[in-house]
């Protein structure tokens, strides 16, 4: 019995951590991790570092409101795994599926299964260890608009109280074309708004386009910096709002990129670059600030992101100061056992920086503290920091009521990237915080011990 109530002490612990450390990041990437990826890229395989969220995808409604598991494979090793890299995970409810997906508009419109669904989707992230739900509805109709407003008020009342309370976000359209949500309430109950900035052209279109364009004109099918636009016209807050990064693109049947297209379907990151180490043109549109390639015989040609064009697309979010990213999907970018995809998003967001673990000569342009890794940890931790105005500079761990519980540098740091280690051989399990001081500034991470 000790044995399990340690257990579950432990458990709650990490799960209070993990919730405490949601938002603590600027931005948040979110990242889908699809049931059935499990046997090709597992858990292991997750650069934890890179993301703040993952979300596992799908389970469904039924339409009298319990939840379909179909096809969907339990994954406790992910959950854990991810909360000991201090990193959310979230379920996704939905996804496109012709049969499935319409038992949302069935499930609303029933208060009984309505509030069956609520009370089954909150016992199943508390029993599985998830720590919010994310709906991918696809997509509410104009006639859905106001019981669907009832579900999510009832969702975030339940989730609310929770212990720890669950997050609650959606996968939106890149515009909500059928006006299925109301955008009033929408606002106040969502922690987050996935905006799925992808699939601007496939194969329901004559023209090859780009997929995920960052910006437009109105020759194009739409772009991102618009689906923005848009939805901070909904009085979305900016800070809610976050794009979407496909791992993904569309080959089209096409001469040209915005040529006749006769035909068109999805490829993964990971399937085209084969094609450009064969000889595939690859050429960039100054435009819409994304590449595409074109085979030597001109008959096909593949919309797709890069690094490059990741790297745009993170340094919007920063100047637009909104909440961060979704990615579809984890792993589509596994090349060789390199992911340069979530790399990108990751430095272009400052979750990472690139630094090695010794000190380098290059000279920052902030006052940087970085989370540190592994976190939660047991054992040693590393912490990444960066001076852009040298001076003296402390850096220590302390605990929550400001006791010094390490001081680890107290020294004249020149400009430049730096890495100390942190040791918990003599701490308790328990939150604490880092804190790097100097030059009139301070900055703080959270960090957690745990046994």
């Amino acid at each position: 019995m000790r044995v399990m109530m340690k257990r579950v002490r432990r458990s709650l612990l990490l799960r209070l951590f993990v919730t405490s450390c949601l938002f603590a990041q600027s931005e948040l990437v979110v990242g889908y991790y699809p049931s059935w990826n499990k046997a090709s890229f597992p858990h292991t395989a997750i650069k934890y570092r890179n993301v703040t969220h993952i979300a596992h995808a799908f389970i469904f409604p039924t339409s009298d409101g319990g939840l379909d598991l179909a096809g969907f494979s339990h994954y406790p090793e992910l959950i854990s795994t991810a909360h000991l890299n201090g990193v959310g995970v979230v379920i996704s409810v939905g996804g496109y599926d012709l049969v499935r997906t319409p038992r949302f508009g069935q499930v609303v419109k029933d208060t009984v299964a309505r509030r069956k669904f609520v009370a089954a989707l909150k016992a199943f992230c508390i029993n599985n260890g998830y720590d919010g739900a994310d709906l991918d509805w696809e997509y509410p109709k104009s006639e859905d608009r106001a019981n669907a407003a009832l579900l999510f008020r009832e969702l975030r009342a339940a989730f609310s109280d929770a212990l720890p309370p669950l997050s609650l976000s959606i996968a939106a359209p890149a515009t909500d074309w059928n006006n299925g949500y109301d955008w009033a309430v929408m606002k106040e109950v969502l922690d987050w708004v996935g905006v799925m900035t992808y699939d601007f052209y496939g194969s329901w279109l004559p023209t090859a386009g780009p997929n995920s364009p960052l910006y437009g004109s109105s020759s194009l099918s739409g772009w991102i910096d618009q689906s923005v636009s848009y939805y901070k016209a909904k009085g979305i807050p900016a800070s809610k709002i976050l794009i979407g990064t496909p791992f993904y693109g569309w080959q089209f049947n096409a001469s040209a990129m915005y040529g006749t297209s006769t035909a068109a379907s999805q490829i993964v990151y990971n399937s085209i670059v084969p094609f450009i180490q064969q000889g595939w043109i690859r050429q960039w549109d100054a435009t819409t600030r994304v590449p595409h390639i074109v085979n030597p015989t001109q008959t096909r040609v593949i919309s797709y992101d890069d690094a490059e064009s990741i790297a745009g697309k993170m340094k919007y979010v920063r100047d637009q100061s909104l909440g961060g990213t979704i990615v579809w999907a984890l792993g589509q970018d596994n090349v060789g056992g390199q992911q340069p995809l979530i790399d990108a998003v990751a430095l272009g967001l400052g979750l990472t920086t690139g630094v090695g673990m010794s000190e380098t000569t290059e000279i920052p342009h902030d006052f940087r503290l970085d989370q540190n890794y592994p976190n939660p940890f047991n054992g040693q931790t590393q912490i990444q920091y960066a001076i852009a105005v040298p001076g003296d500079y402390s850096l220590r761990v302390i605990d929550l009521l400001g006791r010094q519980v390490a001081l680890l540098e107290d020294r004249y740091h020149p400009a430049g990237s730096y890495r100390s280690a942190f040791s918990s051989a003599e701490v308790p399990s328990g939150i604490y915080l880092c804190r790097l001081s100097g030059n009139g500034g301070n900055l703080t991470r959270k960090i957690m011990v745990l046994r």
